[in-house]
């Protein structure tokens, strides 16, 4: 017999706590794209060879910064807004 009697609440209960951290990260990744994701994409589209990728901050918005190699051997280098996942164009004044 086991130490414990199982009850409706206590399983109520249980299923709410483990259910708490999943609901929590959610909206999160929702409203993000993750740097492989992107790093995959831009390979497939550009048919190139990525050089370097890093996310970082570019007006208080995480952007990811990546350099694909072309294959007319031109180095590209690409950001995007890692809550969008839309392009961002170079900086004013350049």
């Amino acid at each position: 017999m086991p130490w414990y009697k199982p009850t409706p609440v206590a399983a109520l209960w249980l299923s709410l706590l483990l259910a708490a951290p999943a609901a929590a990260q959610a909206p999160a990744e929702r409203g993000s794209r993750s740097l492989d994701g992107t790093v995959s994409r831009l390979r497939e589209r550009t048919g190139g060879r990525v050089l370097s990728a890093e996310t970082r901050q570019l007006d208080g918005r995480p952007t990811h910064f990546v350099r694909i190699l072309t294959p007319d051997g031109k180095v590209r280098r690409i950001r995007v807004d890692a809550r969008s996942g839309r392009r961002v164009g170079p900086p004013a004044g350049r």
